[in-house]
C-alpha cells in the first residue's frame, strides 16, 4: 500500500504521514468532495501526479467555509494553490433537477450532505485568495470547465460571468490534468512577470483589451459575455462555436468582459498523448483516506473498476462530456489495463470480481478516425462516419484477456453499451461481451423514442430500440440465458412536447423497466442548456421547452403512475 497524504477533514487533522519537520508543502489541494485514493476521483489523480512529479502535497477536504482556520491549517504553500469543487458541479451535487436539496451526497463520509457549499469553487478560490493574497491559485475540475466561459445557470436562471471572473484564480485548467500539470508548475517555477501564461488546455483572464500584442497564433473573438446576456441568438452562436472547441486544431478562444478578458488555448495532439501515458504511471491505494471513519459511498461501486479509455465521439447536446475531455477517443494499451488488474490481486479488499472496465462510451475502446479527426467532429451522428474505424472487437479481447488473469474470477462490463453503435456484422461479439461479462442486467441508454426528439438530443435518431430489443432477447432465449435490458430514459427535454407521449406509448409497447428516468437537468455548457435558455434548437427555431415544475414532472408521473393524467402548461 502507498502512503497517504497529509490530508485535513474540517476540524479533524490527519498527520500519521506528515513530517512534522516540514514547515510547509509544495501544493495544497482544495477540494469539495472526500479524500478517496482511486483514480476515478479527481482529487487523487491530481495528488499522486504531483507525488510522481516530486512535489509535496498536503489536503484540505470539505472544509468549513465559514471556518478561515480549515484554510489555513497547512499554511501557504511553496508553490500554489490546487482546487476543484469535486467529482461533480458543485450544484448538481447539491441539488436535484427540481432544485430540491439532495438527500444524499455519495461524494462525502456516509452520505452525508452540507459539507460542501453550492459554487463551492468560487467559494473556495475566494477564502484562499482573501487568506493568501500572494499565492498562486489553479483551479480545475469539471466545475470549472464547463464554467469556463458566459454560461446558463439553470438554479438563478440567467446567463452568468466565466468563473475566473468571479473567482481570481491565476490559471483555469479545464479537461483533464495529467499532462497539463508539468507546464504549468514549469511556468510557475520560471515565471516570467512580463507577460502572462500561454500553456495549452488552461484558460486566463487578462485585463480588457491588453492581449493583442501577445497572441500571436491563430484566434476567434467569442460573443462578449454582456452580448451573450441581452441577445439570445448571441448565446445559441456561442453555444455551437464551443460545443467543437474542445480538440488539437482549436483556435484560441477570447471571449470580451469589462472586468477582464477571457483566454483559452486549445489543447495539442501531443497532450491527449501523454495524459493517456501519464496515467499508467500514477499508482493508488483505492481505499478512502484512513482519516475517515465512515465509508464514502461513491468507493463502494468502483473500487476495482479500470478506466479502458478518455473522451467520447458522441455529440449528445445534453451532456457536457465532450466539452471536457473532448471527443477524441484517447484508450489505454491493452497491457497497461491488464498489469492494473495483475496489481489488484495483491490487494487485500479484492475479491476476484472487477465490476467495470470501462469509459464516457463503453463501444468506443480502441475507436479511432482513419483521416485523424476533422472539424465537425460528429463521428457517430447523424450516421456514423465512414471514416471512423470502430468495431467491439478490441474490448471483447481485453475483455477476455483480463478474465484469464490468474485470481480474477469475473471481469464485468458495468459502464453499459450504445447499443445504437452495435454493427450488425459483429453481433456473435457482441453476444460473447453480454453473455460472459454482463450481471443479469444490461444498461443501455436510448435516452428516448421519438425521432425528433432524439434529433434535438443529437443521438440515434434512426435507431430502432424495438428491433434491438426483441434481437437480444432472441439471443438470450438461443443461448439459454436470462439477461435484462435496463434503459435509461430521459423526460422534460427541449422541444419534447409531443414526443414524450410517443415516449410513454413505447415503454408500454416494450413492456420496459423504467426506473432509470432522469428529467433533463440544463448544466453549464451544453447546447441542451442553451436550447433550454433560449428556447430555441440549434438552427434557430423556436421549440417549445418544459419549465415549470408540472411541465417537467409530467413524464415521469405518466411513466410511474398509471392513473396520473398526462398534461401540459402552456
Amino acid at each position: 500500500m502507498f502512503e497517504y497524504p497529509s490530508l485535513a477533514f474540517r476540524n479533524k487533522k490527519y498527520i500519521a504521514n506528515y513530517d512534522k519537520k516540514r514547515k510547509s508543502f509544495d501544493v495544497i489541494i482544495v477540494t469539495g468532495d472526500a479524500y478517496v485514493d482511486h483514480p476515478s476521483f479527481p482529487t487523487a489523480v491530481i495528488c499522486r501526479l504531483l507525488q510522481y512529479l516530486g512535489l509535496s502535497v498536503a489536503i484540505i477536504a470539505q472544509p468549513d467555509w465559514n471556518n478561515d482556520e480549515n484554510f489555513k491549517v497547512w499554511g501557504e504553500p511553496n508553490l500554489f494553490f490546487s482546487i476543484n469543487s469535486g467529482a461533480m458541479d458543485s450544484m448538481v451535487s447539491n441539488y436535484t433537477s427540481a432544485s430540491m436539496p439532495r438527500s444524499k451526497d455519495r461524494l462525502s463520509p456516509n452520505g452525508e450532505t452540507g459539507l460542501r457549499p453550492k459554487r463551492a469553487l468560487q467559494i473556495y478560490v475566494q477564502k484562499i485568495h482573501q487568506l493568501f493574497k500572494k499565492s498562486t491559485i489553479i483551479v480545475g475540475g469539471v466545475e470549472a470547465s464547463m464554467r469556463r466561459f458566459a454560461h446558463y445557470d439553470y438554479w438563478e436562471n440567467k446567463v452568468k460571468d466565466p468563473i475566473l471572473i468571479d473567482a481570481p484564480a491565476n490559471i483555469l485548467m479545464y479537461g483533464m490534468g495529467e499532462a497539463i500539470y508539468p507546464k504549468i508548475i514549469n511556468w510557475i517555477k520560471n515565471e516570467d512577470k512580463s507577460s502572462f501564461p500561454q500553456i495549452p488546455q488552461t484558460v486566463i483572464k487578462v485585463k480588457h483589451n491588453s492581449w493583442q500584442d501577445s497572441i500571436k497564433n491563430k484566434y476567434t473573438i467569442l460573443p462578449s459575455v454582456e452580448v451573450c446576456k441581452t441577445d439570445k441568438s448571441a448565446y445559441i452562436e456561442l453555444a455551437k462555436i464551443l460545443d467543437v472547441c474542445m480538440k488539437p486544431e482549436a483556435d484560441i478562444y477570447i471571449q470580451q468582459h469589462p472586468k477582464g478578458d477571457i483566454i483559452c488555448f486549445p489543447p495539442t495532439a501531443k497532450i491527449f498523448d501523454e495524459e493517456i501515458a501519464m496515467m499508467d504511471n500514477l499508482k493508488f491505494n483505492r481505499r478512502s483516506h484512513p482519516i475517515y471513519d465512515k465509508p464514502i459511498p461513491a468507493l463502494e461501486p468502483v473500487q476495482f473498476s479500470v478506466q479502458s479509455h478518455r473522451g467520447c465521439l458522441s455529440a449528445c447536446s445534453f451532456c457536457a462530456l465532450s466539452l471536457h475531455q473532448g471527443r477524441i477517443i484517447r484508450s489505454r494499451s491493452k497491457e497497461s489495463i491488464l498489469n492494473e488488474i495483475r496489481d489488484f490481486v495483491k490487494h487485500p479488499d479484492f475479491k476476484g470480481i472487477v465490476p467495470d472496465i470501462g469509459g464516457p462510451a463503453v463501444n468506443m475502446y480502441g475507436w479511432e478516425c482513419a483521416i485523424g479527426g476533422c472539424s465537425r467532429r460528429a463521428c457517430v451522428y447523424p450516421t456514423i462516419c465512414k471514416n471512423l474505424k470502430h468495431s467491439l472487437k478490441p474490448l471483447a479481447e481485453l475483455l477476455k484477456a483480463a478474465s484469464q488473469i490468474k485470481g480474477v474470477k469475473k471481469v464485468f462490463l458495468g459502464s453499459g453499451l450504445r447499443y445504437d453503435l452495435i454493427r450488425d456484422d459483429e453481433w456473435d461479439i457482441f453476444e460473447y461481451i453480454i453473455f460472459n461479462h454482463v450481471s443479469g442486467q444490461l444498461k443501455v441508454a436510448p435516452e428516448h423514442f421519438d425521432k425528433k426528439v432524439l434529433h434535438l438530443m443529437r443521438k440515434g435518431e434512426n435507431a430502432d430500440f424495438g428491433k434491438f430489443a426483441s434481437k437480444f432477447y432472441e439471443s438470450c432465449r438461443k443461448h439459454n440465458k436470462k439477461l435484462f435490458l435496463v434503459p435509461y430514459l430521459m423526460t422534460a427535454f427541449p422541444g419534447s412536447l409531443e414526443g414524450d407521449k410517443i415516449l410513454i406509448k413505447k415503454v408500454k409497447e416494450l413492456h420496459l423497466v423504467h426506473e432509470q428516468i432522469q428529467e433533463f437537468t440544463p448544466t453549464p455548457g451544453s447546447i441542451g442548456s442553451a436550447m433550454y435558455y433560449t428556447e430555441k434548437d440549434f438552427d434557430g427555431n423556436k421549440i417549445w421547452v418544459p419549465k415549470t415544475r408540472t411541465e417537467r414532472m409530467n413524464t415521469r408521473s405518466k411513466l410511474q403512475n398509471k392513473n396520473w393524467e398526462l398534461r401540459f402548461e402552456n
